[in-house]
């Protein structure tokens, strides 16, 4: 379940609530979205490509307003909900996650070993942990950026998210501060921050280092 969804372009839609969203059902972690109306019924279909013609998920609600239900579409694997306010006819993009399970056991798979029945801590696969890092990232580049930002790509996002998301996880599992799953914890913090200086985020046709490393005087 994803609940930390980012809307670029359709203020009317919002409290996105999403089921298996992975690379093979989006465009690396953003959705292409375009919402219709035929007399009062509103459609919502997902997209996994920009020009809109492989569609992941749709939903249709007879009004403007309330809450549409989202089903699989090709067998996509991904369907949810989301909210309409006063909804008109546009077309717009959703970021949905800057890394996923995917890339978290690329990088550590016996992570593996801390799902239950597909999930940890009580939501689906490791998308708390992904989520609380999503959240992180745009807290900082928030910090470094004018509102309303909008990544070309959002792959340069993914190893850092990665890392953090797994100091998360660690997090959630440890006991004490002297405990290993604390100490993997600190592990992944440390690589996470020193990924931060590798992002070069694609914005409006050229990459920009957003966070520079700090220089220490000896």
């Amino acid at each position: 379940m994803i609940e930390y969804v980012t809307t670029h372009g359709a203020p009317a839609l919002s409290r996105w609530d999403l089921h298996g969203a992975s690379r093979d059902n989006t465009d690396n972690g953003r959705a292409w979205v375009r919402v219709k109306r035929n007399g009062n019924d509103h459609t919502v279909t997902m997209y996994r490509d920009a020009q809109r013609t492989l569609a992941v998920a749709a939903g249709t609600l007879d009004s403007s307003s309330g809450e549409l239900a989202l089903a699989a579409l090709n067998d996509s694997g991904l369907d949810g909900s989301v909210r309409l306010h006063d909804a008109a006819p546009c077309d717009a993009l959703i970021d949905i996650f800057y890394a996923c399970d995917t890339d978290l056991l690329a990088r550590h798979a016996g992570l593996a070993a801390f799902l239950d029945d597909g999930n940890f801590a009580g939501r689906e696969g490791f998308s708390e942990p992904c989520l609380r890092a999503k959240r992180l990232i745009d807290a900082l580049i928030n910090a470094r950026l004018p509102v309303g930002w909008l990544a070309d790509d959002l792959v340069p996002l993914a190893e850092a998210t990665s890392l953090y998301a797994l100091q998360f996880t660690y997090d959630y599992l440890s006991i004490r501060a002297d405990d290993p799953a604390a100490q993997l914890a600190l592990r992944w913090r440390n690589a996470a921050r020193e990924s931060l200086s590798r992002i070069r985020l694609p914005l409006g046709g050229s990459a920009e280092q957003i966070f520079v490393p700090r220089l220490i005087r000896t």
